[in-house]
């Protein structure tokens, strides 16, 4: 599988989770393992959902729904 397709079908699949169950909370090993990603790049996703305000990262490294998330 490409990098891209598989990366793209990542950050949907974690976008998914947290619109189906919109008070799910992920640590980065959950994250981790729910997109097939390594950690490297799930990291590097989660950020850019965080950046894109779809996420926030709690004080405890803990990713949630962002408060203006309308992705």
């Amino acid at each position: 599988m490409e990098a891209v397709p598989r990366v793209t079908e990542a950050v949907q699949r974690l976008k998914g989770v947290f619109l189906q169950i919109p008070e799910t909370r992920l640590t980065l090993a959950d994250a981790t393992r729910l997109s097939g990603l390594d950690r490297p790049m799930c990291h590097l996703v989660l950020m850019a959902l965080e950046e894109a305000r779809f996420l926030k990262r709690g004080r405890d490294g803990v990713y949630e729904r962002g408060r203006a998330a309308g992705c």
